[in-house]
């Protein structure tokens, strides 16, 4: 049977990632949390967002699994969000990613995840404003949500690079930067195998660099 699933990478917001569901349905969502625990706000760590939005998550009868990775990186996020969603798509359910209940870049990396993996991938609105002090922080995180108002993103088609394309770009990210006499030497060794219509052009300026 279909379950609804929702990721959730999570920071210092707990309206931003409970309100939704006064209105949407979820059958177990994934809190995907740093275990970064400086305290930016004097007596709490993002330890006490998540068992804030844990706890009234299962109060709502939905299952709740925490998950540890670095929020704070895009390339480690993208690869944790990837792989629920791979898993959650196997069991044949229906998966949300809420992307904004952490910081800018956590949104970019959940928003790119979502559309590779065309799932859905929300937008939550702070109608109300932002917490004045630590009692609001305290209650509905940074962001505080009176009626829940989200707004699903159309996804875009991501074509990521294969074959050749993906090689060369993995060499220049290696080397920095690279000649077209390093471009030409690797389609010669037949390892940009369908770029070989490049060769000529590329002789005629040989050592125009190309960087990373």
């Amino acid at each position: 049977m279909e379950e609804i699933i929702h990721i959730i990478p999570l920071a210092y917001e707990i309206d931003m990632a409970v309100k939704p569901f006064d209105k949407m349905r979820a059958n177990k969502v994934y809190l995907l949390h740093s275990l970064d625990t400086r305290k930016e706000y004097k007596t709490m760590d993002r330890r006490y967002f998540l068992q804030a939005v844990k706890k009234r998550l299962e109060q709502m009868n939905i299952e709740v699994i925490t998950q540890e990775s670095n929020i704070s990186e895009p390339l480690p996020l993208l690869s944790t969000i990837s792989d629920i969603i791979v898993h959650e798509k196997k069991e044949n359910n229906l998966i949300y990613v809420n992307m904004s209940a952490s910081g800018r870049l956590t949104a970019v990396a959940s928003t790119l995840a979502a559309m590779y993996h065309d799932v859905k991938v929300y937008y939550v609105h702070a109608d109300v404003g932002y917490a004045n002090d630590e009692k609001e922080l305290l209650e509905h995180g940074m962001s505080i949500i009176d009626k829940p108002n989200y707004t699903i993103l159309t996804n875009f088609t991501i074509d990521l690079p294969t074959g050749a394309k993906s090689t060369f770009l993995v060499e220049l990210y290696e080397k920095g930067k690279m000649t077209t006499n390093d471009i030409i030497k690797m389609i010669k060794d037949n390892r940009l195998q369908g770029l070989r219509t490049l060769m000529n052009p590329l002789v005629e300026n040989k050592e125009h660099p190309v960087t990373y």
